[in-house]
């Protein structure tokens, strides 16, 4: 069997629709004859339909007892056979070959990740990266600063370095690029993080290592709103909280640690109070995440921080498709069935 290039990973929550439309794409590309799919379901309610895609796209399927991104992620990259892997949420897809461009940059010495442009789906920039910061990152998000500073240094990077690649400190993991031995060698994503956060902490080891992050501008890729987030958005506001409280308590220690928290809290209480003023119809449901990581953050701000969480995909529920053997330096697995 011929070793593929790349290992796309998708970690899927009842989002079937997403990613067919995302693997529609990648077939449609020169550098599909290069990869190998592997999709993990998280959810329960669209099990039958991602069975049917892993069967049309040749992939293959977890089906996990919703462990979070970064665990699914991780569960994944122990199967895969690809000298690297490309971390790709549902809501992406793609209109050009980015595949070649990312290996080309991933063979520079030095880099440990590297990621595309992403846009919107009517063509404008997201703003998905950023350079290393500290705590004033946390001041600026505190404050409601924080989009107006990151569109004002992508300016200024974009004017200083047109074509790019532009080294950064983080890139979103919702499309990246890792050397599958590299990835495996730091042990994956810090599974003590359920969803939002863990590709910040991922970035962070990665230049701790001495490796640099690329974004490159002259690759693109579309990411799309993902239909899950609005079922939810209360849930999914208190996730994506949660995920940022942890990685403070990963990032910062002792009295820096302490400013970052009360940042945070800050941060959270202008949210609820501006929220409850200012929202209106559906965007109300968020006020319910906003209360309750409030509540959790003030019951936790001198607690220490809690060790890394074990994995629990060993407890993953099936295996769709045969040949799940991990690879070499992959965790081990026994699927049941």
């Amino acid at each position: 069997m011929k070793t593929p290039l790349f290992s796309v990973l998708v970690v899927g929550y009842n989002s079937a629709k997403e990613v067919r439309r995302l693997l529609v794409s990648l077939r449609t590309l020169p550098s599909w004859v290069d990869c190998e799919v592997l999709l993990a379901e998280n959810g329960s309610s669209e099990i039958h339909a991602m069975e049917e895609i892993a069967k049309e796209f040749g992939a293959r399927l977890l089906v996990l007892p919703n462990p979070g991104f970064g665990t699914a992620c991780n569960a994944l990259a122990g199967l895969a056979r690809g000298e690297i892997v490309l971390l790709a949420n549902p809501d992406l897809w793609f209109e050009g070959d980015v595949l070649p461009c990312l290996y080309r940059d991933l063979q520079e010495p030095g880099i440990g990740a590297v990621g595309p442009q992403l846009l919107d789906e009517d063509g404008t920039e997201q703003i998905s990266w950023n350079l290393p910061m500290g705590l004033w990152w946390e001041f600026l998000e505190a404050h409601g600063l924080q989009t107006w500073w990151r569109r004002r240094l992508m300016r200024r990077v974009r004017e200083q370095e047109p074509q790019g690649p532009w080294q950064v400190g983080i890139a979103t993991a919702a499309c990246l690029a890792i050397p599958r031995s590299l990835f495996l060698e730091i042990g994956g994503f810090d599974e003590g993080f359920f969803l939002n956060g863990e590709d910040l902490e991922l970035c962070d080891r990665l230049r701790s290592r001495g490796l640099t992050i690329l974004v490159n501008p002259e690759i693109q890729a579309i990411h799309g709103n993902s239909s899950i987030q609005g079922k939810d958005l209360g849930r999914f506001v208190a996730d994506r909280l949660e995920g940022k409280r942890k990685y403070l308590s990963r990032r910062y220690h002792g009295l820096a640690l302490l400013v970052a928290r009360a940042l945070w809290i800050e941060m959270v209480s202008i949210r609820l109070f501006a929220g409850w003023i200012l929202l209106r119809g559906p965007d109300r449901t968020r006020l319910p995440g906003y209360r309750r990581i409030l509540l959790r953050s003030l019951s936790l701000l001198f607690k220490a921080p809690s060790p890394k969480s074990p994995s629990v995909c060993k407890e993953a529920e099936s295996t769709i498709l045969p040949g799940n053997e991990p690879q070499s330096g992959g965790r081990p697995r026994k699927p049941t069935v």
